[in-house]
């Protein structure tokens, strides 16, 4: 990738305004590690801490495959439903009750896992895998295409052919070949262009909303935009990448941001909740408390003197006689 700033090829202007089957993965393995990359610097020292306790180094970059990895394994066919969020075409936001029954889906998870990564009454086990699902569900969701349409497969089932001769899908061009053309390879490089030019005041904005529906509704909102803007015959090329490549970034970047900024509130709330224990919970000495009593104070007699003993005299008793 050339070695240029980000704010010369991405126009900051802010995320769309959002007022309203089974998916490939989301980001492709770049795209994660981007998310993770960005992350990574944003973390406090106590959350660094625990994420290090649970997987043994703080590379989000790697924790966030993991989740796409496993996905030929059939133990975890139950999580494949988690990646993503789906809602009727004709409907402009996502509404949980209908499209997150019970929890079961992207949005749903990132929830639950982030509570099971962050409690310690469970299997150390339990809670490694739960963070890292959460690292790559946060990283998912803010995936345009994962907030998509069931009967299309979040776009796996529409052909695009890409830059000439790429035969792709829409979902494909979206998860890593707008990415890859950018970064060449280079994903380190994006990820750090990223992260120096990111505006402050988006920043706080995507700092200021951690609630994943949220996350979602703006994801719904931009792929409605991405079906408008597809071409008719379905090719893109480099007028294509310009003008889109730009929401793509902001989607990593946001990624990256949230993803630290939900970390950091989770597990500050679980230090919390211990140091809350701490404080109402009795304190019991290790050995019994012995209390001296204060010694009887003895006077010593000298030697010679004569002690003198008080003989306490009877009153007379006096006997009536009939």
């Amino acid at each position: 990738m050339k070695s240029r700033a980000i704010s010369k090829w991405i126009p900051w202007v802010g995320l769309i305004a959002v007022t309203l089957g089974s998916h490939a993965g989301a980001w492709g393995e770049e795209g994660h590690q981007i998310v993770g990359t960005i992350a990574m610097t944003r973390l406090t020292p106590q959350t660094r801490a625990a994420i290090i306790e649970l997987l043994g180094n703080d590379d989000l970059a790697k924790a966030g495959l993991w989740a796409d990895q496993i996905r030929g394994d059939s133990k975890y066919d139950w999580a494949k439903p988690l990646h993503y969020v789906n809602a009727p075409r004709n409907e402009n936001i996502i509404v949980l009750d209908r499209d997150c029954a019970k929890g079961e889906c992207v949005i749903g998870a990132i929830t639950r896992f982030l509570a099971v990564a962050t409690d310690s009454t469970k299997p150390i086990e339990e809670r490694r895998e739960a963070l890292k699902f959460a690292i790559h569900f946060i990283g998912d969701l803010h995936q345009p295409l994962h907030a998509g349409y069931a009967d299309d497969m979040g776009g796996n089932r529409i052909q695009v052919i890409a830059f000439g001769d790429k035969k792709t899908n829409l979902h494909a061009l979206w998860d890593s070949v707008l990415i890859y053309h950018k970064s060449q390879g280079d994903w380190r490089g994006l990820a750090k262009a990223l992260e120096t030019d990111m505006p402050a005041k988006e920043v706080a904005q995507w700092e200021g909303n951690l609630d994943p529906l949220a996350w979602g509704n703006e994801s719904r909102a931009i792929t409605r935009v991405i079906y408008n803007d597809l071409p008719a015959n379905a090719k893109v090329g480099e007028a294509y990448y310009e003008s889109n490549f730009p929401t793509v970034a902001r989607r990593l970047a946001a990624g990256g941001v949230r993803l630290a900024a939900a970390l950091n509130k989770a597990f500050a709330a679980q230090n919390a909740v211990k140091n809350d224990a701490r404080a109402v919970s009795p304190v019991r000495p290790s050995t019994p408390i012995q209390v001296d009593k204060p010694a009887t104070k003895v006077t010593p007699i000298p030697t010679g003197v004569p002690v003198v003993v008080p003989v306490v005299v009877p009153a007379p008793v006096t006997v009536p006689v009939p």
